[in-house]
């Protein structure tokens, strides 16, 4: 055997573990990265916090701005705008907590008031754990609506966080988890779909078997089951309070609308000027060295807020931009891709991933997390690509509901019925939207002279 020696030339791109941190304190959210500076705080004596506003002690102590009473040196317009600001951390109420947590991330005024009072109903049928499994004929007969109407409004809560809530059983409720967090298909989301109940019983060969999977890959994915959450009603029936705390404000006076980053307590964390005076005078060269090696800390922590602050406002400026008509209440969610944003404001598109991710939007009509706001165009007829998934969800909802129940439409019949309004799409597509609605096949719809 003869070695040889071969030289090769390759380029890599590696991150710097300071990008790393960039990045990091970009994928944060309020309640993180108020905890991220304290944290820093709590260890760097040239991180000064002025303590003004509740935010960076902590999510424990957001109720006590509420109590915060008037001091001296605050102009009554201070005060009022304050208070504004406040309004936009949104308590749950202890006694109607759960519904006001979820309903409050639903747009009110694009449901009419029939609606609105289904989808409330449905809240209220939940049960201790977060599972939905009153029959949909039970509901549509109470409410005085159809089962395809009590359907459609499921799968809008099914959207909803905690992540798993209104589902029918624990399966379907770590599926919707696993999704979310962009695991479908995924060798643990396979260990979910078809061995829950191995999972259970500790019956790891059967799912060694079965998925052709070493026995070290199968303990990871119960592992990664572990920590998803079986009861999303846990976190209310513990008693904990719940806010949706916006990331993103958008504003509308008149005409104009306003964009406006809801971390103003992040102005209470500043360079502390004593230890700086001390690094400038001090003799000590180890002692010098230390405070250099803080203030640079807080300096590169401070720059990557303001990065921060920086590609958020440029996203949500293209947001505001693309979707305008449908927070005015004007039209569908326009088709939108992270792609198209980031190549529009000039960043990599897992930089709108990160920047996006867990982060919420306030707007007249309501709160909803930023991602949802996102959604790939269908191709039409003519190869525009213009109509959005919300969009083609309504057509094939009102498609069925206008449909004659003694002979319901296929999906087949439904693709063509698309097809005519110059949407294309294939059966699979639209059995896919179907379920996605909630909305049974054909053959369940029919009714029987």
């Amino acid at each position: 055997m003869e070695l040889e020696y071969e030289i090769q030339l390759e380029q890599k791109q590696l991150l710097a573990p300071s990008q790393i941190q960039s990045l990091e304190i970009l994928a944060m959210d309020q309640g993180e990265l108020s905890q991220f500076l304290q944290n820093e705080y709590l260890e760097n004596p040239l991180l000064e916090w002025s303590g003004e506003s509740g935010m960076g002690a902590g999510s424990e102590e957001l109720r006590k701005t509420y109590e915060h009473t008037v001091t001296y040196g605050r102009s009554y317009e201070e005060m009022v705008e304050e208070e504004y600001k406040r309004r936009r951390d949104i308590p749950v109420q202890d006694q109607d907590q759960i519904k006001n947590y979820l309903l409050y991330q639903l747009p009110q005024q694009r449901f009419s008031p029939s609606q609105w009072r289904l989808l409330e109903y449905l809240v209220d049928c939940l049960d201790d754990t977060g599972f939905f499994t009153v029959p949909l004929e039970e509901v549509a007969q109470k409410t005085k609506t159809s089962v395809d109407e009590a359907a459609y409004a499921l799968s809008i809560l099914q959207g909803l966080e905690p992540w798993g809530i209104f589902s029918p059983d624990l399966k379907s409720c770590l599926l919707k988890q696993l999704e979310m967090e962009g695991l479908r298909g995924t060798p643990v989301w396979r260990v979910v779909e078809e061995h829950l109940t191995d999972v259970a019983e500790g019956r790891i060969s059967n799912i060694s078997r079965s998925l052709c999977l070493s026995t070290l890959e199968v303990r990871k994915c119960i592992e990664q089951i572990a920590r998803l959450n079986p009861r999303p009603m846990r976190e209310f029936s513990e008693g904990k309070a719940n806010y949706l705390v916006p990331d993103i404000i958008f504003r509308r006076e008149k005409d104009r609308w306003e964009i406006e980053l809801n971390d103003s307590w992040v102005e209470d964390y500043h360079i502390n000027d004593y230890y700086v005076q001390m690094l400038k005078s001090s003799q000590d060269e180890e002692l010098s060295q230390y405070f250099r090696s803080r203030l640079e800390r807080v300096r590169f922590v401070m720059n990557s807020i303001a990065q921060r602050r920086q590609t958020l406002l440029a996203i949500a400026r293209e947001v505001l931009e693309k979707q305008k008509a449908y927070l005015e209440g004007r039209d569908f969610l326009k088709p939108m891709t992270m792609k198209d944003v980031a190549e529009a404001v000039g960043i990599h598109t897992s930089t709108v991933s990160r920047a996006i991710k867990g982060k919420y939007l306030q707007y007249p009509g309501g709160t909803l997390l930023m991602k949802s706001l996102f959604s790939a165009p269908v191709s039409t007829a003519k190869g525009d690509g213009a109509v959005g998934t919300m969009e083609l969800k309504e057509l094939l909802r009102e498609l069925i509901l206008a449909e004659d129940k003694r002979k319901p439409y296929s999906d087949q019949a439904l693709a063509e019925a698309l097809k005519k309004k110059n949407i294309k799409l294939s059966r699979r597509a639209v059995t896919k939207y179907r379920e996605e609605m909630g909305i049974p096949g054909s053959y369940t719809r029919k009714e029987l002279d």
